[in-house]
């Protein structure tokens, strides 16, 4: 008698790992966390209900595991575009011309990933889910990918304001133009109204990016 028992292959466990991941990121961004059901969770990812507690313990942990995708993807796509190599140390001995020129590149690297067509907006919103009604996992998302954003982009400010890179108004100067970004995302609908089209595509993305890149100099005294 073969008491043996069949367990799921490594690359069969992280197929459904994946499958569950991606299904959350679409469920939690668009219902947050508490309007999502395990079940309806299983259905969107093709898998059995079993699979949730087998694999993250139970909904809350795929949604922990989203969050941490998340905050992978977007520091992946930062850290892809090189501007963010460059330390806060190297920024104090920039000249202020390569400090616009490098605050512009980055601010349109950021614009890029939040919105391309696709899976960037889900990210987006649930960023932003995070922001207005954080969770335990905002630690998480703070600490991978947003702190340290914000510190790049507050240490270019004050690098272009002379002034300290702790300076307070630094601060909600960085904060005022990752926002705008941020906020252009949020409001997508408004703008695709205004703008009389049906979604934001590649090419828009790109135009949009530029736009708000030279407006995040523009924001910044000379």
């Amino acid at each position: 008698m073969n008491n043996n028992i069949d367990l799921p292959s490594a690359t069969s466990s992280e197929t459904t790992r994946i499958k569950l991941i991606d299904a959350g990121l679409r469920l939690f961004a668009q219902f947050g966390i508490d309007g999502v059901r395990t079940r309806v969770l299983a259905h969107e990812a093709g898998v059995n209900q079993a699979a949730i507690p087998y694999h993250f313990g139970g909904k809350e942990g795929v949604y922990s595991a989203v969050i941490a995708e998340t905050a992978r993807e977007m520091k992946q796509g930062l850290d892809d575009s090189g501007l963010m190599a460059v330390t806060a140390g190297d920024i104090s001995t920039m000249s202020p011309l390569f400090c616009r020129d490098h605050l512009q590149a980055l601010m349109r690297a950021f614009a890029l990933m939040i919105l391309a067509p696709g899976r960037p907006r889900e990210r987006t919103a649930l960023i932003v889910r995070e922001q207005l009604q954080p969770t335990e996992n905002f630690s998480i998302l703070y600490e991978i990918f947003i702190e340290p954003l914000h510190s790049r982009v507050s240490s270019l400010v004050a690098r272009l304001n002379e002034v300290s890179a702790d300076d307070k108004k630094s601060v909600v100067k960085a904060h005022a133009i990752i926002g705008q970004v941020l906020a252009f995302a949020v409001a997508q609908n408004s703008y695709l109204r205004r703008a009389q089209r049906h979604s934001i595509l590649v090419e828009d993305a790109e135009q949009i990016a530029d736009i708000l890149a030279e407006m995040a100099l523009k924001s910044l005294r000379e």
